[in-house]
């Protein structure tokens, strides 16, 4: 890549860097209430909602990773892309609960929802927020590594130097406007990552003449192997067919996981409640449905176009997976590369600053409730903005450091969200007979299983990943104690919202 190519591409990422900057400064004089700052709820529009909801969960491991995946055992990964139609489901099947706890309640975080539902059970609220917290900590951690490697490599500076300047200027954004500033700046970023993914898509089609062309180049070049880098590629028979290279059971698992886990996510369930307006959630829904489903055909695309260039010899094979949105947006010019580079800090800037408020929440405010230490109201934004800048800066240092916080990504991030997240409010909204006993028992057995790998050598006997088996079990243990204990007794404004 040129002097000039990549001072173009730097420029143009540290102009978006600088223009969420000054949305989440601008935005700080919204945040002047708890509600506001912890939760922006009730304040948005419908667009900046989705927007926000989508860039949420389109992360860096999105954008690149999945190509990567995609790039190496073929089909099973493209069924990531069916979570687009999740978020209308999401918002269907929870967001008029959701929102209505809004309105019978002080909410501006997933605690005050838990509070709401559960009569202030503090031990549901401890081991919701712990598990949380660490999902969001290792999504945190990964977007920094992304994002500091990419502007790293541009500039030749060591990771933890782009690091603190790129997530540091976030941080100091998103300490000082909460989620404010946090869903505006999503938002923004989102946008970008849309129109990359629209012009991207239109490239993918022009270059290789649709999925049927692919199909034809790897069937018609089985082994490429690069004339400068020895790098061999096998097009494995199976890598385009329906299950890919994977077990039928892993590649089902891509379907189910990306599909219900996004009615589990944060992402997802702290928008429901921002929106200005409980009539306008469906639309709400529309676009970040809409929206994610550009984004990650986006993906499914730079994938095939890298897999296509690679099957007609037109670049050689990639030594890393994870290059193959790189190698095709370099393949197709400057231009590819600008919006490339871009959407990628932004999807690592958008997951980074939802995460870092979640977790900065979870720890000074729900946690400590729940551990009957009370901070008083007017003290409370100042504490969790205290904890916004040590998260982000261990998590910055931590990332570049350690592989094992960067590999919590897999751990304790998208599975991990949903084993803590079903039981407390996608069982507890959807059935009133769901009760705090039933919830205890299942957001604790969540917890256990989701540390006890990290520290021993305990594995399920089974081919399905863990977080898959933790959340089923988790959800069948609320549903079977709640069963044969007893009967909840809702008060009056839960009840109205239960009957929503």
């Amino acid at each position: 890549m040129s002097t000039g190519t990549i001072a173009l591409i730097l420029s143009f990422s540290i102009a978006m860097v600088v223009v969420s900057f000054l949305i989440g400064i601008w935005a700080k004089k919204k945040a002047t209430s708890a509600q506001a700052y912890f939760g922006a709820t009730g304040m948005f529009g419908p667009v900046a909602v989705g927007l926000s909801s989508m860039a949420g969960i389109a992360s860096a491991f999105a954008i690149v990773g999945v190509p990567g995946i995609i790039y190496s055992t073929g089909n099973p990964m493209t069924f990531w892309m069916l979570s687009g139609a999740a978020f209308a489901m999401s918002y269907i099947i929870l967001g008029k609960r959701m929102r209505a706890m809004a309105e019978v309640a002080p909410i501006s975080s997933l605690g005050d929802v838990c509070d709401v539902r559960f009569n202030n059970n503090k031990l549901i609220k401890a081991c919701m927020s712990i598990i949380i917290c660490l999902g969001c900590v290792g999504y945190l951690a990964a977007q920094i590594s992304a994002g500091s490697a990419l502007i790293a490599n541009l500039v030749n500076i060591k990771p933890i130097v782009a690091g603190l300047i790129i997530f540091g200027l976030l941080t100091v954004y998103t300490a000082l406007s909460g989620e404010v500033g946090g869903l505006l700046s999503q938002a923004f970023q989102g946008a970008i990552m849309v129109f990359a993914g629209l012009v991207l898509i239109i490239a993918f089609f022009a270059v290789t003449g649709g999925f049927g062309g692919v199909l034809e180049a790897v069937a018609a070049n089985p082994t490429v192997t690069g004339a400068t880098n020895g790098v061999t590629k096998e097009f494995n028979p199976n890598l385009l067919g329906a299950w890919g290279t994977y077990p039928g059971g892993i590649s089902l698992t891509w379907m189910l996981i990306p599909i219900l886990g996004c009615v589990g996510q944060p992402q997802v369930l702290t928008r429901m409640y921002a929106v200005k307006n409980p009539k306008d959630l469906p639309k709400a829904g529309l676009v970040t449905a809409i929206t994610h489903t550009i984004v990650g055909f986006l993906a499914v695309c730079a994938a095939y176009g890298a897999m296509y260039l690679v099957a007609t010899g037109k670049i050689e094979p990639l030594a890393k997976a994870d290059t193959a949105i790189y190698a095709f947006a370099d393949y197709l010019g400057i231009w590819a590369q600008l919006l490339v580079y871009a959407a990628v800090l932004a999807a690592a800037l958008s997951s980074a600053s939802m995460f870092l408020t979640s977790s900065a929440t979870l720890l000074s405010k729900d946690l400590t409730s729940a551990v009957g230490i009370k901070i008083a109201p007017e003290k409370q934004i100042g504490v969790t903005r205290v904890f916004m800048f040590i998260l982000g800066a261990i998590a910055i240092v931590v990332s570049i450091y350690s592989s094992e916080m960067v590999a919590l990504l897999g751990t304790f991030g998208w599975g991990t969200l949903v084993s803590g997240t079903f039981p407390v409010f996608v069982v507890g909204l959807l059935w009133k007979r769901c009760n705090e006993t039933g919830t205890l028992v299942g957001v604790a057995y969540s917890l256990i299983f989701n540390i006890l790998p990290l520290v021993t050598s305990f594995k399920y006997p089974s081919t399905l990943p863990a977080y898959f088996i933790t959340s089923a079990i988790a959800v069948a243990l609320t549903v079977i104690v709640s069963l044969i204990t007893k009967k909840p007794e809702l008060n009056k404004e839960t009840e109205l919202v239960m009957d929503l």
